[in-house]
């Protein structure tokens, strides 16, 4: 059985991001139902996000081939599946925790797969990468809200049964051939080098990796205890998805519009932009729960996270094309694993309920980026 090749990437991201729409704003959450703490909760993250890191460092470099991208989803998705069910039969606070940090290692890599399936594409078939992508976002809206409305319904076993479906879906997906398949890509020139070390040592790679740590990982904090804390003010989980929806559905709109309202603009103003919107946002979230603030405030969230991925992207184009990889493993690795993982491991000591000062420290981690957007010379390649 095979599929075509751009209903195969469309379908992949709709499964996966209803998934991630689940997993992500929910499991802090299905955790805390289950007994566990919130210090608990932000170490067990804090480690999830290590091994994000480890797995994408790990994993990525080791596509050699052509189908190695889709073999990989097949052995991810099944394994992740394998976990699920066992945690409808083991729940002691040592099953739940050696879950957590394994779906975090299972699930991590499989964005950057998908990406790297979806630019192959584009060569292969001039497929429209961002309207395939879309329509993970939109699934990610739809799976957050539907898990919200779910929980209201039929309580907090409803998240785990969700994601067990839902993953079942993606592995099914992945034993589908792809029409046409990948095809090989050419290699580097001989004296070419794609080694992560030598990345590491040039200063723009540096520079790249804090930017976009700090800016994303001004989120830390909000991906794994804002549903916890607006819970604990008195916000239904159905509001809460509503919020975390609204917020990937400004994020669909600006990738919509990209091309036409970014497209002249530089990766440093791009950066800008995120850094403005990620003050304003954290610093709304800080002073009020009001739910009207809350929305308005979630909507900057097309800046904080998606363009400034976008300017990460962009960034990654400008290099040579054998190189892309490794800086594709360093953004997901690093600066979206490693450096999360450290903001993340802080902010569960911070957190307590009804209290806001979580949102004040997310704004606080975006300061020094001021200083580091004067050094960085994102505008040209780093050679």
């Amino acid at each position: 059985m095979n599929l075509p090749a751009k209903s195969w990437i469309t379908s992949y991201f709709v499964c996966f991001f209803f998934i991630w729409g689940i997993f992500l704003p929910f499991w802090g959450v299905w955790l805390a139902e289950k007994g566990i703490s919130p210090e608990q909760i932000g170490t067990l993250f804090s480690l999830g996000l290590v091994l994000r890191f480890v797995s994408n460092i790990g994993l990525l470099p080791r596509l050699k081939t052509a189908q190695a991208p889709v073999k990989m989803v097949c052995f991810l998705t099944f394994s992740t599946f394998a976990c699920l069910l066992l945690l409808i039969f083991f729940q002691s606070w040592y099953a739940l925790a050696a879950a957590t940090l394994l779906l975090n290692f299972l699930l991590a890599p499989m964005i950057p797969l998908g990406d790297i399936i979806g630019t192959r594409l584009v060569k292969q078939i001039q497929m429209n990468y961002g309207k395939a992508r879309l329509w993970g976002s939109v699934s990610f809206i739809l799976g957050s809200t539907f898990v919200g409305w779910t929980i209201g319904e039929f309580g907090h076993d409803s998240i785990l049964w969700l994601l067990i479906v839902a993953v079942f879906l993606n592995f099914s997906l992945s034993l589908i051939k792809l029409n046409p398949q990948l095809q090989e890509q050419s290699r580097p020139n001989p004296g070419s080098t794609n080694n992560l070390m030598a990345l590491l040592k040039k200063p723009n790679v540096i520079y790249f990796i804090l930017v976009m740590g700090l800016i994303q990982g001004s989120h830390a904090a909000y991906y794994s205890f804002s549903a916890l804390y607006w819970t604990s003010m008195g916000i239904s989980e159905f509001n809460i998805a509503i919020l975390w929806g609204i917020s990937v559905f400004a994020e669909v709109i600006l990738m919509r519009l990209n091309d036409r309202l970014f497209n002249k603009w530089s990766v440093k103003q791009m950066c800008l932009l995120a850094l403005a919107a990620g003050l304003i946002r954290w610093g709304t979230l800080y002073q009020t729960t009001e739910f009207i603030w809350l929305l308005l405030a979630q909507t900057c969230h097309a800046f904080t996270f998606a363009l400034a991925h976008l300017a990460a992207m962009r960034f990654i184009a400008m290099q040579d094309e054998h190189l892309m990889v490794g800086y594709q493993t360093l953004y997901s690795g690093v600066a979206l694993g490693l450096v999360m993982a450290v903001l993340t491991f802080v902010s569960g000591w911070i957190y307590a309920p009804q209290d806001s000062s979580l949102f004040l420290w997310m704004a606080l981690i975006l300061l020094p980026v001021l200083l580091l957007l004067k050094r960085w010379k994102c505008d040209s390649s780093s050679h």
